[in-house]
């Protein structure tokens, strides 16, 4: 064997063992996520079927659809490219086998970009939707929750566009419109989950003043982090700290095999969290419900007490 071919044989190696790391990881992530969604259609059909739950319901299926076709995209990427690299051999050496996986995985490349963006974008506009209703007199914020979403969908549509269309170099490296579309999806979610905060502090404030003690403070503040999606935004945080360095500076091997692993759990962590908000929303466990339902109870009373002091006044005169 020339020092080319075990050259060769090296790198195939690395390849194909963060390969199936992140076939791993994606298969693992999708175990949990069918287990969510069977809770989620269970909580679903608990409550009175409506509109809502049926918009639910379609967003379920759709995120269904998209990271099974991500997980067969994994698996048959994987199966096409060991195949092709070391099982069917060529009298032409190793080198010429590697080139033939690459030409047959390349139709494969084609396949993950659209399915994670529209799961990415389904997460993003849940947070967004969640924020939005907790500020529904405040225009400022509903439009710049609008504005910050409209600009994310733009962004990472012309995202898979272009990974559609310079299929070649988003395979050998990543693109500006990569951490650009990772940024603004960042962006969105740490603002929205922002807003979403200040409006429980808000909340947890006052009923602290009104000595309202309905659950203890950390198992508030752990509510609160969970429904944030505080991890959520961690991962994405990391995602887009390897998308710059893959962009901007000189990587090996090693980062990229190491980047596809984190995108895998990006990609999991985008399908997963949708799952989570709707389980905790309809199992009425939800910081954002108990917000959404004090506050109309506090403004019944304070209609109520407004007409109480009205009949009052007028009775004295």
């Amino acid at each position: 064997m020339t020092p080319d071919e075990q050259e060769a044989v090296f790198s195939v190696a690395q390849i194909v063992f963060f390969n199936t790391v992140n076939l791993i990881v994606t298969v693992i992530g999708y175990g949990a996520f069918v287990l969510g969604t069977i809770i989620a259609v269970v909580s679903l059909r608990r409550r009175t079927w409506g509109r809502s739950q049926t918009i639910l319901l379609v967003c379920l299926l759709v995120i269904f659809t998209c990271f099974t076709w991500d997980v067969f995209y994994s698996g048959g990427f994987n199966v096409t490219d060991i195949r092709y690299t070391f099982v069917k051999t060529s009298p032409e050496g190793l080198v010429a086998q590697i080139e033939a996986a690459d030409r047959k995985t390349l139709v494969w490349q084609y396949m993950p970009s659209w399915a994670a963006t529209v799961n990415l974008l389904l997460s993003d506009c849940i947070v967004v939707w969640r924020a939005w209703i907790l500020f529904q007199d405040e225009k400022f914020w509903k439009i710049s929750l609008a504005a910050l979403m409209i600009a994310n969908i733009g962004i990472n549509v012309a995202d898979c566009i272009w990974v559609d269309i310079e299929l070649s170099v988003e395979v050998a490296s990543s693109t500006t419109l990569d951490w650009l579309s990772s940024i603004i999806s960042l962006t969105v979610n740490i603002f929205a989950t922002f807003l979403i905060a200040f409006k429980a502090w808000n909340h947890h404030r006052f009923m602290a003043a009104v000595s309202i003690r309905k659950r203890t403070r950390s198992e508030s503040i752990l509510l609160l982090l969970i429904e944030s999606g505080a991890i959520y935004c961690g991962i994405q945080s990391v995602y887009a700290v390897f998308i710059l360095l893959d962009v901007y500076t000189v990587v090996d091997i090693g980062f990229s095999q190491a980047m596809n692993v984190i995108t895998a759990m990006s990609i999991v962590a985008a399908a997963c969290y949708p799952i989570a908000v709707i389980i905790l929303v309809h199992n009425e466990n939800s910081l954002i419900t108990e917000i959404e339902t004090f506050q109309e109870s506090s403004c019944a009373k304070t209609v109520d007490e407004s007409h109480s002091m009205g009949t009052l006044v007028l009775s004295n005169t």
